[in-house]
């Protein structure tokens, strides 16, 4: 999958303030030629322990002619583990940190150290923030 979009580098602590607004400038761009599909996504990628990097992106067909401003990523075939996010999208780092919780906790996967990506499909209304967020997880069978 080819994704283009805002890419971003966040401290953590101010994850839950710079992010609503990283996909305010997202949706003031418009529309991105070559797009493929209704499907937005938020990628997590790159963690360190000053923060990690965030894209707000759509699929596209290719990265050819896309303005330079906007950040490119492929994402390689990959196993996730698959959790649904409900309620109001401000509660996810709950969600993400029950996620971890998981990982930390399971005995037959851990991180395969790939993005991990939210899917804000047609059913998530983004002036509410309601509507419930795929998020997918990369793993690898634990070793």
């Amino acid at each position: 999958m080819l994704l283009a979009g805002l890419r971003r580098h966040h401290p953590f602590a101010e994850a839950a303030k710079v992010i609503p607004e990283q996909w305010r400038q997202f949706r003031a761009i418009g529309r991105i030629d070559g797009r493929v599909g209704t499907t937005a996504y938020g990628v997590m990628c790159g963690a360190a322990p000053d923060g990690f990097e965030y894209m707000c992106a759509v699929e596209v067909e290719s990265f050819a002619g896309l303005p330079e401003h906007l950040g490119r990523m492929r994402i390689q075939a990959q196993d996730y583990a698959v959790f649904l996010h409900q309620g109001q999208v401000s509660s996810i780092r709950a969600t993400w940190e029950g996620i971890y919780r998981w990982l930390s906790e399971t005995t037959g996967y851990e991180s395969a150290h790939k993005p991990d990506f939210e899917v804000y499909d047609e059913s998530f209304d983004p002036l509410t923030g309601q509507g419930g967020v795929e998020i997918r997880i990369a793993v690898s069978e634990r070793k």
